[in-house]
């Protein structure tokens, strides 16, 4: 038998994993209705703001998500509505736009993924956060696979990678600062590898991810004080349809399979094998792979990795707030800029103007208060009365549609009923509908 002890590049620690996630969700029947409340609940906080004369920014927009609080990150250019949690990245976007794209797009984070373990990670994004929003379809847009490896891989320089795919030869790229070698890229999308520094990454995280990093090395026999590497595989949804995979399950059924088959698809050479006139020639394929590029393939698995859960009863339903951290970003960039212009602020002034900024802040809040107590609220009947023919019409047709697919024992049916029956009288108080059953 072999003795791996004896054998340095076999007894190299690695850590294997999926360092990202992104996925569609098939939104159901209840989606219309639901997109309607979530831009309500951004127009209301928008108006809040607008009273207390405050100049808002999107990130300072909460909404809550079947119980769970996400901050707004506005709308991108693909039409999506974006939000963020602690824990992953979501997105919504009008059935009625673009409607060969699905509507609910979900990116989950490192921070989730180490904080929960994967499967719990999904599990409580497709059953707490989505419920009832989904018809427990989730098609896999993006996954990277990686291992993080106890490697230095400064050494390496293009000669000695080498893909099987023809366009990747001339997508071959480094980034380096200070004359060291951080991260290498092979190919572009939809199938590329990164190669890179694990730990000057790191520096530029948050603590919370460092330390959740740390700890994740820690516990599977990384030393932090030595160099980790990490090899990560970005395969997005062009490149895994043609293996079969659709989605998320499938994804994860088979990561292993993929990610060793994309070693091979992308080599790292060992060029002491072959002579140095042999490295600018096409003869360069025939020399044999870099050791601590077959123990990374060989020793790639995810059982431990997906063996990690917390149950969904026991994960804390973590809301985003603006935290110390963040505000302390921005009164550095402001403090920068007074020392730039030679003004010396001191403790003095930072009192003043806090105490200053709270009895600013709690006067607009009395002021909104009172705007609210003389606010008459307005019924659901007085709102119909301001919608249009058209609109009216249309949205008894929602009604209607929404009563069908909701079984008559549960209690939201008898609220649809509701909303539907005041629409009903509405559209026979405008004479709209012959055929209305209530006139």
């Amino acid at each position: 038998m072999e003795n791996i002890a004896n054998d340095p590049v076999k007894s190299t620690p690695v850590v294997s994993g999926i360092d990202a996630l992104q996925y569609f969700a098939q939104s159901g029947a209840f989606y219309d209705r639901f997109y309607e409340e979530l831009m309500n609940q951004i127009e209301d906080k928008k108006a809040y703001f607008k009273k207390l004369n405050y100049q808002y920014a999107d990130n300072d927009i909460t909404v809550l998500i079947n119980g769970i609080e996400v901050q707004y990150s506005g709308m991108g250019r693909d039409g999506f509505h974006w939000f963020y949690h602690e824990f992953f990245r979501c997105a919504f976007k009008d059935s009625e736009k673009s409607p060969n794209i699905q509507n609910i797009r979900i990116q989950v984070n490192a921070v989730g993924i180490y904080t929960l373990g994967l499967k719990s990670l999904i599990e409580y994004i497709n059953k707490q956060f989505l419920k009832e929003l989904t018809m427990d379809v989730f098609p896999i847009t993006r996954i990277d696979l990686n291992t993080f490896v106890q490697h230095d891989f400064r050494y390496l320089r293009k000669e000695m990678i080498l893909s099987k795919k023809k366009d990747h030869h001339a997508n071959i790229a480094e980034h380096a600062s200070a004359y060291e070698l951080e991260t290498y890229y092979v190919g572009k999308k939809p199938f590329l590898l990164r190669i890179y520094n694990k730990k000057n990454e790191l520096k530029q995280a948050t603590q919370i991810k460092r330390e959740l990093m740390q700890n994740h090395f820690g516990i599977n026999g990384l030393d932090y004080e030595q160099p980790i590497f990490n090899v990560e595989f970005e395969m997005h949804r062009e490149y895994l349809k043609p293996f079969g995979i659709d989605t998320i399950d499938q994804a994860l059924q088979r990561a292993e399979t993929l990610f060793k088959h994309a070693c091979d698809q992308i080599r790292l050479l060992d060029l002491s094998s072959i002579t140095e006139d042999q490295i600018s020639t096409p003869n360069r394929r025939r020399a044999e792979t870099l050791p601590i590029w077959k123990h990374i393939q060989d020793s790639y698995s995810i059982k431990e990795f997906m063996q990690v859960e917390t149950p969904l009863d026991k994960i804390e339903k973590i809301t985003y707030r603006y935290s110390l951290e963040d505000a302390e970003k921005s009164i550095k960039k402001i403090i920068t800029r007074l020392f730039i212009h030679e003004r010396e602020p001191t403790f003095h002034f930072f009192l003043d103007v806090l105490q200053k900024a709270r009895e600013d802040f709690e006067l607009r809040k009395y002021i909104k208060n009172k705007h609210e107590e003389y606010k008459e609220e307005t019924s659901y009947e007085d709102e119909l009365k301001n919608y249009s023919d058209e609109g009216l019409q249309n949205l008894e047709a929602s009604l209607s549609k929404e009563m069908h697919a909701v079984p008559q024992s549960d209690p939201q049916h008898e609220e649809l009923f509701e909303q539907y029956l005041a629409v009903c009288c509405e559209l026979d108080r405008r004479d709209l509908d012959d055929d209305n059953p209530w006139k």
